[in-house]
């Protein structure tokens, strides 16, 4: 039985744990937070049981790409590139709107987002550069790097006129994946730059020029209230605070209240802010963990995806080649990342951002995706155990020789 269950789940063990936890933690938040939406229609378990039935498809999708050889992934890019780009082109004009957005689309039925797809073929595109040219002279070609630049600017200005903050994480996970490339800091720093004076361009043609001439995403309205709101403070006769609750904080309010009952936790199932926090399914489900589970339950999850960002690390550092190394980074960086970014926002640490908790909040793509980033990573993960593998049974042949050569065989008369 045991050895079956090592040719079914390869890879490394500490990972698989980690997995199924996050899975664990996910099945049971879900039942509670989306309670929202459950009450909306005729059956109430059919949210949760949607969101059960992504992750077991997740699931499935992670036990084939694990068994998949990193080599063929390696190509991927070669055609989902292209269909990204296309999908991002057109998401705006047949997309549907998903939470108050248009940035997914119909495909067979079932909601698809683009975005999702997009980040995985740019992180598949850099390492398949990057380590193309890692022993060219210790340094990167100026042709191969502006590609990068330009397929990395381009797919980020597509995502941005649908979630700006995926399009600034996607592009700092860009730049760290070409720092561990051996892509110089000055280089890196001039794009960073750029990028940076780009963006200021367009947040002051967004402040001159007036709202009804401007796409919704130009507008500089919502930017300017998310960044306000982080740092504001109402105060009453500079000692006592007033909140008020209204569409523009109920989000940010209601998580703080959910996270202050979490000093004496109310138990599974038990809170009572998922009635009152939108999206307490999706970009605030962290504040429903911390309500029900108190700073145990919070911190438990916290470190579950630095212990993946961890043991992708090792595993980073175990490869005898760069593009299993590069590639594992980057696709660990899109999960703990995300997932940084989604608690530093539920605390109010950061602007609403919008994103979700990776494999815990309720959303078909991105669930599958994070599946296949995790397959991909266990995948790299047995290649490094077969490499050990066969080292330490050559150590074992040649020190068994050596043993021989040691003491030779007496032949007889």
């Amino acid at each position: 039985m045991r050895e079956f269950f090592k040719t079914i789940f390869r890879g490394d063990g500490v990972l698989w744990i980690m997995i199924l936890l996050l899975f664990v933690i996910s099945s049971l938040e879900m039942f509670s937070a989306i309670s929202q939406v459950a009450y909306k229609g005729d059956n109430h378990l059919a949210p949760f049981i949607g969101h059960v039935r992504y992750l077991a498809l997740g699931a499935f999708a992670m036990l084939i790409f694990h068994h998949i050889p990193y080599q063929t992934i390696r190509w991927f890019y070669v055609f989902l590139l292209p269909i990204s780009f296309v999908l991002l082109v057109i998401t705006p004009f047949i997309g549907v709107q998903l939470n108050g957005a248009v940035r997914a689309i119909k495909i067979l039925g079932f909601e698809f987002q683009p975005i999702e797809l997009a980040k995985w073929s740019v992180v598949l595109f850099l390492s398949d550069i990057l380590a193309r040219y890692q022993n060219h002279a210790h340094k990167i070609p100026n042709k191969p790097f502006w590609w990068m630049i330009v397929v990395l600017s381009v797919i980020c200005a597509l995502i941005a006129m649908q979630n700006l903050s995926t399009a600034v994480i996607l592009f700092g996970i860009g730049m760290i994946m070409m720092f561990v490339g051996r892509v110089g800091l000055g280089r890196i720093s001039l794009v960073c730059a750029g990028a940076l004076v780009i963006g200021l361009v367009i947040f002051g043609l967004s402040k001159v020029i007036p709202d009804q001439y401007l796409p919704d995403r130009m507008k500089s309205g919502t930017w300017e209230k998310r960044i306000t709101e982080l740092f504001e403070e109402n105060s009453q006769d500079g000692a006592t605070k007033t909140y008020i609750i209204d569409d523009d904080n109920r989000q940010i309010i209601n998580s703080k209240i959910a996270i202050a009952k979490g000093k004496h936790p109310c138990g599974p199932g038990n809170s009572t802010q998922r009635d009152y926090l939108p999206l307490a399914f999706s970009d605030f489900i962290y504040a429903i963990l911390v309500e029900e589970y108190g700073l145990v339950g919070a911190g438990i999850t916290m470190l579950l995806y630095l212990a993946i960002l961890f043991r992708a690390g090792m595993i980073a550092y175990k490869s005898d080649t760069a593009y299993p190394a590069i590639l594992v980074i980057g696709l660990s960086l899109l999960i703990v990342v995300q997932a940084w970014i989604s608690m530093a926002v539920t605390v109010h640490l950061g602007p609403v951002t919008g994103q979700p908790l990776p494999l815990i909040s309720r959303g078909g793509t991105s669930i599958l995706l994070t599946c296949i980033y995790l397959g991909i990573i266990l995948s790299i993960s047995q290649y490094v155990k077969d490499i050990k593998n066969k080292e330490e049974g050559k150590n074992i042949i040649t020190a068994s020789n050596d043993a021989e050569n040691e003491n030779p065989k007496i032949e007889e008369a």
